[in-house]
């Protein structure tokens, strides 16, 4: 997994690269338990492809070590050509208190959908 951390947008990108959602969730879990505000921070997290071993169990060990909820609604979007991903996406919104998780194919499209959520956004 790779990741770049944009301090002054507080945006996090992630690249998952295909790795293990085992090695995927134990990297994600170092990095919010160092930096926990990046919990509040939009995501961008790349997926070609998924983890294919990513189960609902992974999800649920991250939601529970998630961060107290951001003032303000914050996104995640998925980059990934995986048809069903929506219907994760929208559990997750379940799991994660004030975020919002979407899923588009484009990395540029990626970064419009954060920029067309933070417009309406009251100041955190």
């Amino acid at each position: 997994m790779r990741y770049s951390i944009d301090e002054d947008a507080q945006i996090l990108h992630v690249d998952m690269a295909a790795g293990a959602a085992e090695k995927l969730l134990s990297t994600t879990l170092a990095l919010i338990g160092d930096r926990p505000e990046l919990c509040g921070w939009d995501w961008i997290v790349e997926g070609k492809p998924l983890p294919e071993d990513a189960t609902t169990d992974h999800l649920a060990r991250l939601a529970q070590s998630w961060g107290p909820p951001p003032a303000v609604e914050a996104v995640t979007v998925f980059v990934a050509h995986d048809p069903l991903l929506h219907l994760w996406a929208r559990v997750m919104d379940f799991q994660f208190v004030r975020r919002r998780h979407l899923v588009t194919r484009e990395l540029e499209e990626a970064r419009r959908l954060v920029d067309s959520r933070r417009a309406p956004r009251p100041s955190a």
